[in-house]
């Protein structure tokens, strides 16, 4: 897992890899500023496709939708596994062969997507409660082989240029949309939902390919005897995610299994707005992981302070979005889905309370690969899933969504928690960030600002908008956005 002289200048270039040039001191800076920019965009359109959704299918329907897309997100995940993660780590201790390693995890891909998604089909079929569900859960199961593609997006990673993917993300939120609406204007149902999302997904992925040919070479002759390597470091990794993932769609399913298509619903909704959050967290990660594999081997120091870095702008974006959910669960859940999904309410601020523990969980799980602590996250990941599966299996009978919301909230408790002591003993840092206690007075604060206005009757879209404002002045006031340091580790990577 050691980096190989000259790692630094591959992860840090200003084209193809190997090319040597230096990237500028700004890169990372930029990189993620135009993430979160775009994916905030992103987000604003999910959330509103969400919306559209859940008006075009009705509380049942969107049950059903939900479903499909749990178990096409988990089953397919055995056909990635770990293999991204390690072919950008790869990529970047060995610049020279980095369009083989690339060339490598597209034809594994290939390999591997054949039983997946037979495997997918065959479990929403087996799900399908009618044939309106089962003719979606085609369409939808056709859209795997297509994501192939979009593996060749971690040209992009090792380039520090993540932007250009969440530009590409945000064209197929807009094509969504409109598809959606059509539909909606329409008063279409389930399989004209299902067919415009294989529509989209196919020109997303193309995209991709296009977009990611001219950025690098990727050369698919001669990759397969790195199938090899790409096996070893990623299947550990894969295996873990899949577990991880695993209490995070199983019980979805449940949900629907047990309690019922409403409540599956009316999960679905809420779990729809803690999965597009994530956009925040994978943002930063996805531009600091390269960053810090090229500082691991001969500069603690600085793998300390982008550690640092990490925890306080992982928390600095989560923390807020779990404050203005406590404050006014209720009237956020009736101004985003309708009256419909009141009952969804409670789930809510549980979600938001996953999301923080999950932003956190980004910065271990990348860590994890980095420093090779994959075997020991294993054994974290399968105690995980056991526990999430019985205890869901045991609680949902009796008290239907909620017991799957606070046991997502538990079971992330767990897992972050021993993967962030396991990340800290092999890297020598402190679970902590340089700005805690600042974070956590400006969150505080916009939750009983939110909560006032509220309780004074100010309109849900007003208070919300306000309790946000409110958040980023205190953060900017109290010293706590500091761009300049992130700019100041890029500096020393880019000299």
């Amino acid at each position: 897992m050691g980096l190989r002289a000259g790692s630094v200048d591959a992860v840090m270039t200003d084209g193809a890899p190997g090319r040597g040039v230096a990237a500028s001191r700004a890169r990372a800076g930029r990189d993620i500023a135009g993430q979160v920019v775009l994916r905030a965009l992103n987000l604003a359109l999910g959330v509103g496709v969400t919306l559209l959704l859940v008006r075009t299918l009705g509380t049942d329907g969107f049950g059903r939708w939900s479903v499909l897309l749990a178990v096409v997100g988990f089953v397919s995940y055995f056909g990635s596994l770990g293999l991204a993660q390690v072919a950008v780590e790869r990529a970047a201790a060995d610049p020279e062969r980095s369009p083989h390693w690339f060339g490598a995890l597209v034809t594994l891909r290939l390999a591997l997507i054949g039983p997946v998604t037979l495997l997918s089909l065959g479990v929403c079929l087996v799900l399908a409660d009618d044939a309106e569900m089962r003719i979606a859960a085609v369409l939808v199961c056709a859209t795997l082989p297509l994501a192939v593609l979009s593996a060749v997006s971690v040209v992009f990673q090792l380039q520090v240029r993540n932007v250009v993917v969440t530009a590409i993300e945000l064209g197929n939120s807009v094509v969504w949309t409109a598809a959606v609406a059509v539909v909606f204007l329409l008063d279409g149902g389930l399989v004209p939902i299902a067919a415009a999302f294989l529509g989209v997904a196919t020109l997303t992925n193309v995209a991709y390919i296009v977009f990611a040919l001219r950025a690098s070479p990727i050369h698919f002759r001669r990759s397969r005897p790195l199938w090899g390597d790409l096996l070893r470091q990623g299947l550990p990794v894969g295996i873990g995610g899949l577990l991880t993932l695993g209490y995070g769609y199983v019980d979805q399913v449940i949900v629907f299994e047990i309690a019922g298509v409403r409540d599956a619903g009316l999960y679905g909704a809420v779990y729809r707005i803690y999965e597009r959050a994530q956009f925040l967290p994978a943002a930063l990660m996805t531009t600091l992981y390269p960053l810090f594999v090229a500082a691991r081997d001969h500069d603690p120091d600085r793998v300390r302070r982008l550690f640092h870095t990490a925890v306080d702008y992982l928390l600095l974006t989560s923390l807020p979005a779990l404050a203005i959910s406590l404050a006014g669960a209720e009237p956020i859940t009736r101004l985003l889905f309708g009256a419909d999904f009141t009952d969804a309410a409670p789930a809510l601020p549980l979600l938001m309370a996953t999301f923080v523990v999950v932003s956190l969980g980004y910065l271990t799980g990348y860590l994890i690969v980095a420093y090779n602590l994959q075997r020991r996250f294993l054994l974290i990941a399968v105690g995980a899933l056991v526990f999430n599966v019985a205890a869901n299996l045991a609680l949902v009978p009796s008290y239907g969504f909620m017991a799957a919301a606070w046991l997502t909230l538990a079971t992330e408790v767990l897992v972050m928690s021993l993967s962030m002591w396991i990340v800290c003993s092999a890297m020598g840092v402190t679970p902590t960030g340089d700005n805690l206690g600042r974070i956590v007075i400006a969150a505080t604060a916009t939750g009983l600002a939110g909560w006032g206005l509220k309780e004074a009757g100010v309109p849900t879209a007003a208070w919300v908008a306000a309790a946000g404002l409110l958040y980023g002045g205190l953060v900017i006031a109290l010293g706590t956005v500091r761009l300049g340091e992130l700019r100041a580790l890029v500096r020393r990577d880019a000299t």
